[in-house]
């Protein structure tokens, strides 16, 4: 006769073998990560920019050459081997890439070495490109992440442009799905997945063979000036009379190719473009926030994969702390009233979209705005940071990135 109490015994030690599997896969898992090192950097890759191009410019305001690695990125050679430094990655526009500056005056080299005379083993690499947005740097964290393995990802968010730039609507990345339950019980096991992956995605995109591009600075003069002639056979009557208006200095470099042509286009198409986008409250506003925070919690989702860290920073905009550069952005066109320098909303934005998110946010206005009569901290008609202003902003933000190295 059958004891009644066998099925249930059964049962338990079915029950008892599931977990007994489940708690030592997880513990296979965990020794896994103690065995498995990040792969190696492929030889070459176009990760932002060709590898090997060399760019040379010549404005009204500058001069400097752009020389770029073999993984498609404004900085130095790196070791093919992950090294143990804290490794952090600079996200960002023009401003992070350092357009109108040497390398070593763009504001994360010159990060970099703060840090490391302050005694911290770390790297900070530069992965700016002019001319992009959110967008981009929700899409350039996918490939950088997983090939670079950071400790720590800063997004550089230029103030007003960057939040009217947040791209089209996305939705927010779901975290409860079943395969983000997988990923987090199973981290090491899911990262060899995932790096088997895209080694072999990265097969197809190596550039042995490319020839190193490089312009000078007439080549880039030359494309510059028929790009202005083109926008000025585009404008309507009432565009070309704003423009003729403009004083000859201008005009004249625009024109032969030594001002943005992309900044005076844009003065010409919407000269309100800096006073949008600065109040929270605005619906306009509301969207953008909307938009910024799916992008930021996107870069998140994918960091947090990694075990990395995000912050975004507000990367101060001339007009909103400068006077001078208040003063210049409208010789080139642009709506510049006084309270630009006074408004919160263009930080209070991006905060919003971080919290969010859920990634940490900071800002440097103040410091700027300390500096407010300072003529030279942006470049003239270019309005860019000087090699003065990008390290102004170092001095502003170099405290707070301390704290958050020394907070992991």
């Amino acid at each position: 006769m059958k004891q009644s109490g066998t099925p249930v015994k059964n049962l338990l030690l079915v029950l008892a073998s599931v977990m007994f599997v489940f708690i030592a896969s997880v513990f296979a898992d965990r020794l896994l990560g103690f065995v498995i090192h990040p792969p190696n950097l492929p030889n070459t890759i176009e990760l932002i920019f060709p590898p090997f191009a060399e760019q040379h410019f010549k404005t009204i305001d500058f001069e400097y050459t752009a020389n770029i690695n073999s993984i498609g990125i404004r900085d130095r050679e790196l070791s093919r081997e992950r090294g143990d430094a804290y490794r952090i990655l600079a996200i960002g526009d023009s401003y992070t890439y350092g357009w109108g500056v040497a390398s070593d005056e763009t504001w994360p080299h010159l990060m970099e070495n703060q840090l490391k005379e302050a005694g911290y083993n770390v790297e900070l690499l530069n992965l700016g490109k002019p001319g992009t947005g959110p967008p981009f740097y929700a899409e350039l964290a996918e490939k950088a992440i997983p090939l670079l393995r950071p400790d720590m990802v800063i997004v550089g968010m230029l103030q007003g442009n960057d939040l009217r730039d947040a791209g089209p609507e996305i939705g927010l990345p779901t975290s409860k799905d079943f395969w983000d339950l997988v990923r987090k019980l199973y981290p090491n096991i899911a990262g060899l997945v995932r790096d088997m992956r895209r080694e072999r995605v990265e097969e197809g995109q190596t550039h042995e063979a490319m020839p190193p591009q490089v312009t000078s600075a007439e080549d880039n003069r030359r494309w510059t000036a028929n790009t202005a002639k083109k926008f000025v056979e585009g404008m309507s009557e009432e565009q070309r009379a704003r423009f003729d208006a403009f004083e000859d200095k201008v005009k004249n470099a625009f024109m032969e190719g030594n001002l943005n042509p992309y900044m005076i286009d844009l003065a010409i198409q919407d000269p309100d473009a800096y006073t949008k986008a600065t109040d929270p409250e605005d619906p306009w506003t509301q969207v953008c926030i909307d938009r910024a925070t799916a992008r930021f919690a996107h870069i998140n989702k994918i960091a947090e994969q990694y075990n990395c860290k995000v912050i975004v920073v507000s990367i101060p905009e001339g007009p909103y702390v400068n006077r001078h550069a208040l003063h210049n952005m409208s010789r080139v066109g642009y709506v510049m009233p006084e309270w630009l320098l006074e408004t919160t909303g263009v930080d209070e934005s991006i905060g919003i979209a971080c919290e969010h998110a859920g990634v940490s946010f900071y800002d440097v206005t103040r410091l700027f705005r300390e500096h407010q009569d300072d003529p030279e901290l942006y470049f003239e008609l270019d309005g860019h940071p000087t090699p003065k202003g990008n390290s102004l902003f170092v001095e502003a933000f170099l405290p707070v990135l301390e704290k958050c190295i020394t907070s992991e």
